[in-house]
């Protein structure tokens, strides 16, 4: 599974099946660093040169194509954007980046973002927006004068977006998981595909006492989850994310091989409590996924692996009649 790049006219040529998903903002903001984080093409991180016109991607979840258009950011390419609407047309998200410490151009950036909105309404398109406050670096967030620029920045963003349903992410490249939790949040709202997961993955909480369940693919892409508070939401996600991924990723013999690690349990003392991960390999249809579980009381990982399939099971069963 990869990323195709397609350039010059052809990016003007739609496949109406697949998710259309923009990527816009000013030029030099981190839009293609990020497409570069998702699809793991590290190496080409230091080449990285400005887009010319738009680049499209294209990535399957679950076997629904996702396209992605990676929109450039120079004034000479958004002129053309805005006279041209069809760039807009039939999106079902929109990823507007902001760069948040190019401060001088936060005004130009929001007015960009209003004749984005605009370009929609015009199309009477609704795609689902969500805004990616980037460069975020993990060193820097909990700083008092990185939040207040946040908090700044989104006041001004939920202003222009005028009432408009949009989320808001801080991200950085120096922490993958940031820009997978922005993503893969998008990814269950529009690919209605991945939305019985989450009832699956709530009544495996609720029937085994679990604290979280969380589905991913092969790349780590969060297909669903379900946490029984939003703190340990965050708690589950900051504290066995990177290591489920660093663990798999950067281990040099995993990696030329291209297996997983995977069928593992970690304990972890987590803020004076012991805290029990488990991560399993499991299939749906054709397709291998990965079951993550915390828990506070010991359950056999057999159990949960059962319980999911059988879940899965009923609701192929559903589908198919």
């Amino acid at each position: 599974m990869g990323f195709h790049y397609q350039n010059g006219l052809d990016y003007m040529v739609e496949d109406k099946t697949a998710q259309k998903l923009l990527l816009v903002g000013l030029d030099s903001a981190g839009k293609t660093s990020i497409l570069n984080i998702l699809n793991e093409k590290y190496n080409e991180m230091d080449s990285i040169k400005p887009t010319v016109g738009i680049e499209r991607d294209q990535i399957k979840v679950l076997g629904i194509p996702i396209v992605s258009w990676d929109l450039g950011g120079q004034y000479k390419y958004r002129e053309g954007y805005l006279k041209n609407l069809r760039i807009f047309d039939n999106a079902d998200s929109l990823f507007f980046v902001l760069d948040i410490w190019n401060a001088p151009r936060f005004e130009e950036a929001l007015h960009y973002y209003a004749d984005v909105l605009t370009a929609f309404k015009k199309l009477k398109n609704n795609p689902r927006i969500v805004i990616l406050i980037h460069k975020v670096d993990p060193n820097l967030r909990e700083n008092p004068k990185t939040q207040q620029i946040l908090e700044n920045l989104r006041k001004m963003f939920i202003q222009e977006s005028e009432g408009l349903d949009i989320s808001i992410f801080a991200t950085s490249i120096f922490d993958r998981k940031s820009i997978i939790e922005a993503f893969s949040k998008n990814l269950q709202q529009i690919l209605t595909g991945l939305q019985p997961f989450k009832q699956i993955l709530e009544s495996l909480v609720l029937l085994l006492k679990l604290d979280a369940a969380i589905l991913f693919d092969e790349k780590l892409m969060i297909l669903s989850d379900y946490y029984k508070t939003k703190q340990i939401e965050e708690l589950c996600l900051n504290t066995i994310y990177n290591s489920v991924y660093y663990m798999n990723y950067t281990n040099p013999v995993l990696s030329q091989k291209g297996d997983f690690v995977t069928n593992f349990e970690l304990v972890l003392n987590v803020k004076n409590n012991l805290k029990k991960f488990t991560f399993m390999e499991t299939v749906f249809r054709e397709w291998k996924i990965y079951l993550l579980t915390m828990s506070t009381d010991p359950v056999l990982p057999s159990a949960v692996s059962a319980r999911f399939k059988a879940m899965t099971h009923v609701f192929d069963e559903k589908v198919a009649h």
